[in-house]
């Protein structure tokens, strides 16, 4: 079957002049209805139109302005409506292009005008996508073929969205009529593929972790994270810190999230560390499950049917400033952006992830570390043109960041574009919000159910630990571990003769530290307070997720 595909390998109908000949065929067919009239009422008319030329003058002036301007009206619904003649349009585009940058053999005919061929250049088109495929093979055009790609962008105000090299063929793949795609917010849903987006845009949350959303002010981004939340909280935990206290807080009260969304600058810093911190207990779950199902190695969460979190964070800027403001919680702010740091760095496996949203992004708004990790970015409505650059990166520096506020002439809100970090950019609509009428996000949230982490739900987890097994679930040396449990005695930590999953954690987190070039000391004393502050965070929230026996 793979032989017989290579073989047989469509690459679409090749482009030529049979393709102008094709526009004229249609214009003449749309033509010929009015030529019949006007052919039937001329033999009708024709004794008066005779006896009256002036009559004859407007008679075929009207006739001509009606007909033209019916055929035109006819001809742009076509290309409007129907998929068919939209392709012809941009195979039409496409010969234009050729033609007009001498793309094509002129071959010389005596006594006659030269006769033009066309290179093997090839269109396919589908729903969304326009894929144009170029033959190389060392030919005059070869260098042209391979620099090609924006200008084509361009002809067809589209979003180059990939370059395919196979041998002896260049192709590039263009989103085409993009809206198309576009959904209702209360249809965003996750599905095998991720959450959909669109019909043809799926967030890959599991291989792409972590989301960027960037759109300044009435450019969508409310109803655009008001519509993922609407996905989010169907299937998984939803946290949310909305340090504006402008689109997020009138949902705190609902039971889906009572007491998961926060403004104050307390509240927000606590809410990082929290979820940091129970991505560390997840992770201990998961080395559980992982020891009782015998798995040589640690799988993701999904593995062990555990459910994702995903932290959402508003206005990012607004956040890091108010943070900045109070001196007094400097220490604490550091430690939340350290902890949003790890979450970002080590949250995929463990099914934990971020959502980012800011306005125009600045370089120093979003720290570089945390940037080049967020795989998925999304941006709606009017950007600088240097916060394109800091978004997309590298890959779409040289790219045309379109801003369109009509599309055949109705004004359009929610338009940006979508990608993944080290992909080209493309076109993106965000779900569209439905009637008021007929939807409320606050309506829809009060239906759901509420979901929580597993450890949420149960009282008690007993898992204990010899020396040795401690030391080979740290993968240390146990001379080494040794080390870390009599630096630990000397802080004054009592450990029983066999270590319990608290003790686990405690030993990573100072191995962390030692990781991050802090000396025995400091990494011991970090763990013991750290460890301190989460077990009065646990027990003040009225949950006790583990003891010993």
């Amino acid at each position: 079957m793979k032989l017989f595909k290579q073989i047989f390998h469509f690459k679409g109908i090749k482009i030529g002049k049979k393709d102008k000949t094709l526009q004229k065929i249609i214009v003449i067919v749309l033509l010929l209805p009015f030529l019949l009239l006007f052919g039937f009422l001329t033999y009708l008319l024709l004794p008066q139109l005779l006896s009256n030329y002036i009559l004859l003058i407007v008679y075929i002036i009207l006739f001509i302005a009606v007909s033209a301007l019916a055929t035109f009206f006819i001809y742009r619904l076509l290309h409007i409506k129907f998929w068919f003649f939209k392709k012809l349009e941009n195979r039409r585009l496409l010969l234009r292009h050729l033609t007009e940058n001498r793309i094509f053999y002129p071959i010389k005919r005596k006594d006659k005008k030269d006769k033009i061929k066309y290179p093997a250049v090839y269109l396919k088109q589908n729903k969304y996508t326009i894929i144009v495929t170029l033959e190389l093979r060392g030919g005059q055009f070869q260098d042209k073929f391979l620099n090609i790609g924006g200008a084509l962008e361009v002809t067809y105000s589209a979003d180059l969205m990939g370059r395919i090299d196979e041998k002896g063929f260049v192709s590039y793949v263009y989103s085409a009529d993009t809206i198309l795609g576009r959904i209702s917010a209360k249809d965003v849903r996750v599905v095998e593929q991720g959450l959909m987006l669109m019909e043809d845009v799926f967030w890959d949350y599991v291989h792409d972790p972590h989301l960027l959303v960037a759109g300044g002010t009435g450019g969508g981004k409310t109803v655009l994270l008001r519509s993922i939340l609407n996905g989010l909280l169907r299937f998984a935990i939803v946290e949310m810190i909305d340090p504006k206290q402008a689109d997020f807080v009138s949902l705190a009260e609902l039971p889906v999230l009572k007491d998961r969304v926060v403004y104050e600058v307390l509240d927000m810093i606590n809410k990082i560390i929290q979820f940091k911190e129970n991505m560390e207990i997840r992770y201990a779950t998961m080395r559980q499950l992982q020891k009782e199902k015998n798995q040589k190695e640690l799988g993701n969460f999904q593995e062990y049917n555990l459910k994702p979190a995903f932290l959402i964070i508003d206005e990012f800027p607004s956040l890091r400033a108010m943070m900045s403001e109070d001196r007094e919680m400097m220490l604490e702010a550091e430690q939340a952006m350290g902890a949003l740091k790890q979450i970002i760095l080590k949250g995929r496996q463990a099914g934990f992830f971020v959502i980012i949203a800011t306005q125009n992004v600045k370089a120093d708004d979003l720290p570089s570390t945390l940037k080049d990790n967020i795989m998925t970015r999304v941006s709606v409505g009017r950007l600088s043109q240097y916060s394109y650059e800091v978004i997309y990166g590298e890959e779409n520096k040289n790219k045309y960041f379109k801003y369109i506020e009509q599309i055949n002439g109705e004004r359009v809100y929610g338009r940006g574009y979508y990608g993944v970090f080290g992909s080209p950019a493309r076109e993106f609509f965000s779900p569209e919000l439905p009637d008021p009428k007929e939807f409320s996000f606050y309506d829809e949230f009060e239906t759901l159910e509420r979901l929580d982490l597993e450890f949420d739900k149960q009282d008690v987890v007993v898992k204990t630990y010899t020396a040795k097994e401690l030391s080979d679930e740290l993968k240390l040396d146990y001379r080494v571990f040794k080390k870390y449990k009599s630096e630990f005695e000397t802080a004054g930590q009592e450990f029983d003769k066999t270590f319990s999953t608290s003790d686990l954690i405690m030993f990573e987190r100072a191995i962390e530290c030692r990781k991050s070039g802090k000396t025995y000391q400091e990494s011991i004393s970090e763990a013991i307070l750290w460890w301190n502050n989460q077990k009065l965070r646990l027990l003040s929230g009225g949950l006790v997720w583990e003891t010993r026996p």
